[in-house]
Order: structure tokens, then C-alpha cells, then sequence
């Protein structure tokens, strides 16, 4: 790419960012290697949009948004799809001797001779450029026409299979090499694929009455998106048994095994948990993405005092913090984020999981394996002798592993862990049912943080509605509780941080107003539903926080042995906002919704 030198300001000359952010790009340019769109990107005060439009404009290249457009099969499957995605390129119109292809580094020259390789001689290439968010809104309508059209050409070949072939019995053994080529392996593929492609959470392969269904895990809802016949069942779950190294023979037990997967550049590990049922094996395939560097601790949906807490808590050198919720609620991701924070060559960090789902760099990670008698408790007393200076345990079980961690904590360690419970105070009293001395608690817990994790509102068709009086109503009940917060001054507050460059707060955002009779009108946001979030209106997952710091007055009340209610109380006149109240503000600037929020946050 040319010199970028006028990006900057571009970007002033247009009010997109400030003089103040200005310095700061040029400070962090002049302490690293990297160019001044990177820096740009890294502090995060422009857009995407804003930045590959700025430079349609400086280097009079096309610009194309294809998020909504409608593009012809026959253009886009000229070319395979992972070499699209390889290219981070799309065609999106074809004439008698040119085509248009949109790209996110139309400087990408080798990028170019690869595409006008795969048309005739003679064809020019028209380039645009675009955004990536742009660019992988068509890639990924064109994954799922790929999964569809893949899937109903393996099913005509299964009809050419005769039927023995597609049972498995105890006598068959069944191989990958067999396997490679048949139809079963394509469906097999294609779903994978699909998975990996759609940042789906988990695949589900469940066999029913009559038929085989494969449903998607996609922002935290499943979604069905394929239906196979009965028949194929075994042969479908023998595929995926072979790949994960699990026994295909074995069908009156539940099974775990792990698939290493590569799509294009991505890199997977898939766990795969296999379950008898009425109607054959039902699998699960958990996706674990290999690539932390999209791991980020603010990127969580920690933020403010909160976020100021929860950091100071994971420099501190001993003490015991923990993040709460139920499974799926992100806490692992969360721990991971700041293992990363806190990760340094002079520290020496150890965790233990069961299983190791996100791989940390330069973190000692324990894999659990109570069959042989590696538990976590076992782990925990020999990780100790291991001069350890901090230390995550993936989840504490039992009352041995609470006794451990917290004696951990006692002799130098800060130790990072898990728990099931709804709330941040009810981590107290669940531990000391487990048998943890009052008084041990309230010297060593530092933090306690309770999360779940809302779908965010799509930002290509987000849109500003009124409250009605209720919701009103019911907002200003939740927040009654929250410290020194007033509804109208926080709105007034987002609406002019709005017109502040390079903002955070939803370019939907609008300042509350007096209603005809007097009330005041404020506003709330939804995604009318688009081709970028395949009609639902979300786009990706955000967390929602109550985070509980152990002060004085809060461990006082734990060596009393008082009720969850009565830390809950304490907590908030210190200024803790709850889980519920954090995502209200959340639903207020128009990351989310009421709707969500409450979803995920009823106990």
C-alpha cells in the first residue's frame, strides 16, 4: 500500500478525529513499527467504515458497500470460496470483458495477478475497496449457499451408495481413508466448514424420529440450518468419531475427543462430546479458536469503575479472585483475557482447566484428567510446589479445591477462578457452605465478578424507538438502586459524547425529549433484522458485569455470616451497579436490549 501519511489528516480535516486523538496516534506511531492507519485502528476512534472511505477518497479508488446488495450466483462462484477468503476479496458484477471485485488491500498486487489468473485472458479486473465488514457480509451468505449446494450434491451421490454402506454395526470397521472421498465426508465437511465460517459457538447433530437434524450455535442461540435423512445417522457420527480418534464400535456411552481443524487460515480445535439417546448418538462440537489476538480484557464488556477494580485486583500479588455465572456465561474467556493482561516473563503463571479451551501464550495450562486421578485438587497441591506467582484453577468444584485455593492465596499466590453461582454475593455464602472458614474468606477474596453475556444489537440496522411508560417505568425501578445515577443527565451525557470524534456510543443515539404531556421521552434500540445478521438484528456478544470489590466493610459483613442480600446491599452503596443495571446502561447507549438483557440476566 502507498504511504498513508494524509490519513491522518484526512481524517482531522473532516472532523472524524480530534486534535487531542490526533496527538496520540502520532505518540504511538513514534513508539512502534507500526504505520499510521495501524495506529489509527489500534486506538480505536474511527470507524472501519470511516477509514476505508477516507482512503477511496486520498487514493480515488471506488468505494463499495456490499452489506445489503444482491449479487449474482454465477459472478461470486467463479472462483472457489476459500480462495475468497484467502484473498479477502468478492466479485460482485461481471460484464462481456471486465469484472468489478471489491477488496479490503486494493494495493494487494499479488492478490490481484492471483485473481486475473483464474479469468480468460483479456478480462479486466475494476478494483473497489470495501470493509471488512462488508466483504464478510457476502463471504458469509455465500458459505451457507456453498453448505447447501455441497450438502445436496453429496446427497446424490449417497443415493448411489448402497445402504450397507451407510450403516455402521459392531462387525464394520470404518476408516478416514475410506472415508476421505465418500459423500458422508463432503456433508461431514461442509457442516464443519459452515461452523467455522459462521463464528458458530457449537454444532449440535441430532438424530430425531425422522430425520437428522444440525443445528448452529450462533451469538448464543441455536439455529437450525440443515436436515439430512434418517438413514445417514450412523455414517454421519461414525465420520466424526474417526476424526476425533473416538470408537466408532462404542455407541452405549457418552464419548469426548478433539478434532484440530484448518479452513482457509483459520486454525480450530473442535471438542467433541458424543451422548446415546432414544434415537441414535447425538454430537456436540464445542469450536475453541486458537488465535487470542482478538482476546482483550476492555473488550469484554468491562468498562469504568468496574473495569478499574477487576484491573487493580490482577496486580495485586496475593488474594483470591473469581468470576461467577452459569456455563456459557464467558467466564473462561474473561480469566483468559487477563491471564493475558498480566502475562510477563518475570511472572510465572500456571493454570489448570478441564478442558483447555483457549490456548494462552506463555501460560503453563494443566489439562484435568480425573481418570487418572489428576484432579484439580491433586493439580493444585503439585502445582504449588512449582513456584508459582499466579495461579488459575478452571473451576472450583469442591470443597478440597476451595480449602486449596485458598490456602494458596494465604502463602503469596493470587489465584484466579470460577464458580457457579447468579450473582457476585452469592459466591460468599456458596464457599462457606463448602466449608471455608468466614474468616478466611474475608482475607482473602479481593474481587468477585458475575457475568452473562447478551447479544449485541447489529450496527448495519440498528434503529432509535420511544420507550413506552412501563419500560420507562421498569428502568427507572432497576436503576433507583445504582449510586449517585440520574436517568436524564446520563442521556444527555451520551447524546453529546455522540458528537465527540471517534466516539464509542451508537451513531442511533438520541437525546431524551419532553413528551406531549409533560414526561420526559427517552429512547431505546433494536435491530430492524438485514442480511449482515441474517434478519435477527444481533451481531455478535457482549458482557454484562457486576463486579464486587471485598472492602472493609464487605469483609466485616462475610466473617458475620450474613445472607447474599445483605452483601448485595453493602456492595451498592459502595457503588457496585448489578449485572442488571450495567446492562440497562448497555441497552441505554444501544449496544443491546432490554429484551436481552433480561433474558440472560433472570435468576
Amino acid at each position: 500500500m502507498p504511504d498513508s501519511t494524509s490519513l491522518l489528516k484526512y481524517l482531522q480535516s473532516i472532523g472524524k478525529i480530534s486534535e487531542e486523538n490526533a496527538r496520540k496516534v502520532l505518540t504511538i506511531q513514534s513508539t512502534s513499527h507500526k504505520t499510521e492507519e495501524a495506529c489509527i485502528r489500534q486506538l480505536g476512534v474511527v470507524s472501519e467504515d470511516d477509514i476505508v472511505q477516507a482512503k477511496s477518497k486520498i487514493f480515488n479508488i471506488p468505494y463499495v458497500d456490499l452489506t445489503n446488495s444482491k449479487i449474482e450466483d454465477s459472478v461470486v462462484s467463479e472462483i472457489p470460496i476459500n480462495l475468497l477468503e484467502k484473498y479477502k476479496a468478492v466479485p460482485f458484477e461481471r460484464g462481456e470483458r471486465n469484472v468489478k471485485i471489491a477488496m479490503i488491500d486494493p494495493f494487494d498486487i499479488q492478490t490481484i495477478q492471483a485473481l486475473q489468473s483464474k479469468y480468460p485472458i483479456g478480462t479486466k479486473l475494476d478494483i473497489f475497496i470495501t470493509s471488512e465488514d462488508s466483504l464478510s457480509s457476502v463471504l458469509s451468505r455465500r458459505v451457507d449457499d456453498v453448505m447447501s449446494s455441497q450438502v445436496s450434491t453429496a446427497l446424490e451421490d449417497v443415493d448411489d451408495v448402497p445402504a450397507t454402506q451407510l450403516s455402521v454395526s459392531e462387525d464394520v470397521t470404518l476408516s478416514s481413508s475410506n472415508l476421505s472421498s465418500a459423500p458422508i465426508s463432503r456433508i461431514v465437511n461442509s457442516i464443519l466448514e459452515y461452523g467455522v465460517s459462521s463464528n458458530s459457538s457449537d454444532i449440535h447433530i441430532e438424530p430425531l424420529d425422522n430425520r437428522l437434524r444440525v443445528r448452529f450455535r450462533v451469538n448464543g442461540v441455536l439455529i437450525e440450518r440443515l436436515s439430512l435423512p434418517k438413514n445417514l445417522t450412523p455414517a454421519v457420527v461414525s465420520r466424526v468419531k474417526i476424526m476425533s480418534n473416538l470408537k466408532i464400535d462404542e455407541k452405549r456411552i457418552p464419548q469426548d475427543g478433539r478434532i484440530p481443524l484448518k479452513i482457509g487460515e483459520r486454525r480450530v480445535d473442535l471438542r467433541v462430546s458424543t451422548m446415546p439417546t432414544i434415537h441414535g448418538e447425538k454430537v456436540v462440537l464445542r469450536l475453541l479458536e486458537t488465535d487470542t489476538t482478538s482476546l482483550a480484557l476492555e473488550k469484554t464488556g468491562l468498562r469504568g469503575n468496574a473495569y478499574k477494580i477487576f484491573l487493580d485486583a490482577l496486580n495485586v500479588t496475593n488474594g483470591i479472585i473469581l468470576v461467577t455465572g452459569p456455563t456459557g456465561s464467558g467466564k473462561t474467556r474473561t480469566l483468559a483475557c487477563s491471564l493475558l493482561k498480566v502475562n510477563d516473563p518475570g511472572v510465572n503463571i500456571i493454570s489448570l482447566e478441564n478442558p483447555v479451551e483457549i490456548r494462552v501464550p506463555g501460560v503453563n495450562q494443566v489439562q484435568i484428567n480425573p481418570d487418572v486421578g489428576l484432579t484439580f485438587a491433586s493439580a493444585l497441591r503439585a502445582v504449588l510446589r512449582q513456584d508459582p506467582d499466579k495461579v488459575m484453577v478452571g473451576e472450583i468444584r469442591d470443597g478440597e479445591t476451595a480449602e486449596l485455593a485458598v490456602q494458596a492465596s494465604l502463602t503469596g499466590h493470587l489465584v484466579l477462578s470460577t464458580l457457579h453461582t447468579n450473582s457476585a454475593p452469592a459466591a460468599v455464602p456458596r464457599l462457606i457452605d463448602m466449608g471455608i472458614e468466614p474468616y478466611l474468606l474475608a482475607s482473602t477474596l479481593r474481587v468477585i465478578a458475575a457475568q452473562r453475556l447478551p447479544r449485541k444489537i447489529c450496527p448495519h440496522c440498528i434503529e432509535a424507538y420511544p420507550a413506552t411508560v412501563d419500560v420507562l417505568k421498569n428502568i427507572t425501578e432497576v436503576m433507583q438502586g445504582a449510586k449517585d445515577f440520574n436517568l436524564i443527565n446520563y442521556l444527555n451525557g451520551l447524546a453529546a459524547s455522540k458528537q465527540t470524534p471517534g466516539t464509542t456510543v451508537s451513531p442511533a443515539m438520541k437525546a431524551p425529549s419532553i413528551g406531549p404531556n409533560g414526561e420526559p421521552q427517552i429512547y431505546l434500540y433494536r435491530g430492524k433484522g438485514c442480511d449482515k445478521c441474517d434478519g435477527t438484528g444481533y451481531a455478535g456478544r457482549i458482557g454484562i458485569f457486576e463486579v464486587m470489590k471485598v472492602t472493609e466493610k464487605i469483609a466485616n459483613l462475610v466473617m458475620e455470616n450474613v445472607t447474599a442480600d445483605d452483601i448485595k446491599a453493602a456492595a451498592m452503596e459502595d457503588g457496585m451497579y448489578t449485572m442488571t443495571q450495567d446492562g440497562y446502561l448497555k441497552a441505554l447507549e444501544g449496544t443491546t436490549t432490554i429484551e436481552e438483557v433480561l433474558r440472560v440476566s433472570r435468576e
